[in-house]
């Protein structure tokens, strides 16, 4: 053997040794801490519920440290609960940690192929790339109109229905990703799109409930009948439902685009884009659908919850609020409704965004990772194929980089001397490293267009019973896959007539262009 073919075997053979015994060091060292288990069920007794897991796992973090480890029947949970150690894994560690656990419920009602719960490799990335370009950074302002005209009709049904505030957010965050995606504007409440949006919302609630599927796979046999097994029949029965809603928007641009009515949107632009390069097939068509269908549940919902979570906070923080609306006056005098060209003006308004973000994430939890090999950090194993989980609550609630955490301060997001000068904390709110929420631009686009003209017209109230007795709200949350508010009570008022007269202005010149 020459010196020219020995000193690459050579290479080769150190690199597997090095590895060889890398993995066996790795193997001898012990997991990280965690609260203590019980014989083979691990830690299965002290799961928290659903709506409770990040706070327990808040609380477990203060006795066994920021990486915590708990088993589940045999699964391994590592808990991460500090910004320093969820950047170490999951962004400067990336590639490991990019791969997901199975969602199995979600998995067998249609979304297998959804981005959010696909495993790391080349589909994922061929979606990722898909979804990814159309909403960069320097590209979500092309998207603008849309979301300061479905704001001028939330606005409008606050001041006519103001009792239906959810339902009015909810049709707002649905209306504007409807059009982004399909190209398809809602203009009544009956709308076949909102419906259908809807609908969704109510399966991602229902799927998220624990399943003996979560156990092991082969319960996935059992007889519809045998008790426990209420998931037989609920994915026989959601499945075509979550089929139509993938497939059907599809065809109906496909439909426009053959008429030439289609309006422009991020599916008819992918689908010319496809015929164009002769590469629309039954397949691609499939993963558009995925991918458009991927665009509305992760960007209505999320943005959803977070408009309803700033009214809450507004309500419990009514100095906050005054001055938003402080900082809004002094740039339109009353005379106008703010729009994108006054962002940089309103730093509060956009701290407020911020800070409704940081004080309850809608994942709390996160979305759980999947360590593809064995790893150590900190002298501690992170076995392959472990659920990492950042736990946003900790983060988000960290004293070491949030004075007074769990108070509502928007001034801690502005610059010293006048606030200050926290980092927002983005991976807690939108993902980390290879995971990182590819719409985080336009979903900030939308809450903070939102709360700017929330705050410019209505004053968010207290309500008060037939005697006129203040009714005090107790905001509490719900958790499926995303956490929200129970319904409360609040009274949107108009600031002024004035206030009223720009939210009927502002909805009529928005109505103007429908043809009803």
């Amino acid at each position: 053997m020459d010196l020219t073919t020995l000193v690459p075997v050579a290479i080769l053979l150190a690199f597997v040794v090095i590895q060889v015994v890398q993995r066996r060091r790795t193997r001898r060292l012990s997991l990280p801490p965690g609260p203590p288990a019980d014989p083979l069920i691990g830690h299965l007794r002290l799961m928290p519920n659903t709506n409770d897991a990040a706070e327990v796992f808040h609380g477990w973090a203060q006795t066994h440290g920021d990486v915590m480890s708990l088993d589940i029947l045999g699964k391994r949970l590592i808990i991460l609960s500090s910004q320093e150690a969820a950047t170490d894994l999951l962004e400067r560690r990336g590639s490991n940690y990019a791969d997901r656990p199975s969602f199995p419920m979600y998995e067998r009602i249609g979304w297998k192929d959804a981005l959010v719960f696909l495993p790391y490799g080349p589909y994922f990335k061929r979606q990722r790339k898909m979804i990814q370009s159309p909403f960069e950074k320097d590209k979500v302002a092309v998207y603008a109109h849309i979301q300061e005209q479905e704001a001028c009709v939330m606005l409008y049904n606050f001041l006519n229905e103001p009792g239906k505030m959810d339902r009015h957010v909810h049709r707002y965050t649905t209306a504007m990703i409807m059009e982004i995606a399909y190209g398809h504007r809602i203009l009544s409440e009956d709308d076949e799109y909102l419906r259908m949006a809807e609908e969704i919302i109510d399966i991602l609630s229902a799927t998220a409930r624990p399943s003996l599927l979560d156990v092991s796979p082969i319960f996935d046999k059992l007889p519809s009948w045998f008790p426990g097994a209420w998931f037989i029949k609920y994915i026989e029965e959601t499945k075509p439902i979550v089929r139509q809603h993938v497939q059907n928007p599809i065809s109906d641009v496909q439909r426009q685009l053959a008429a030439g009515t289609a309006k422009s949107s991020f599916v008819s632009h992918q689908l010319e884009d496809l015929s164009r390069e002769g590469q629309l097939s039954a397949e691609s068509r499939y993963d558009l659908g995925m991918v458009a269908h991927m665009i509305f549940g992760g960007g209505s919902e999320t943005s959803y919850h977070t408009i309803v979570i700033f009214l809450a906070c507004m309500l419990m923080n009514p100095e906050v609020q005054r001055k938003g609306q402080e900082e809004i006056d002094k740039i339109t005098e009353g005379g106008r409704l703010p729009d994108f060209t006054d962002r940089d003006a309103l730093p509060y308004v956009d701290c407020i965004v911020k800070e409704t973000m940081r004080w309850h994430p809608v994942f709390p939890s996160g979305l759980p990772h999947r360590a593809v090999d064995d790893d150590e950090y900190r002298g501690m194993r992170i076995p392959k194929g472990a659920f990492i989980i950042a736990n946003a609550r900790s983060i988000t609630w960290d004293p070491r980089h949030f004075h007074d955490p769990q108070s509502f301060k928007p001034e801690r997001f502005l610059p010293k001397p006048e606030g200050a000068g926290e980092i927002f904390p983005q991976g807690a709110v939108f993902g980390w490293g290879r995971r990182i929420c590819p719409g985080r631009y336009l979903a900030l686009d939308m809450v903070w267009i939102a709360v700017a003209r929330i705050l410019a017209v209505f004053d968010i109230q207290e309500t008060r019973d037939g005697a006129g007795n203040i009714i005090k709200p107790n905001i509490e949350f719900g958790t499926a896959l995303t956490s929200y508010p129970k319904p409360f009570p609040c009274d949107l008022r108009p600031r002024s007539k004035k206030a009223a007269d720009l939210i009927k202005q502002g909805y009529d010149m928005h109505m103007a262009d429908v043809d009803i």
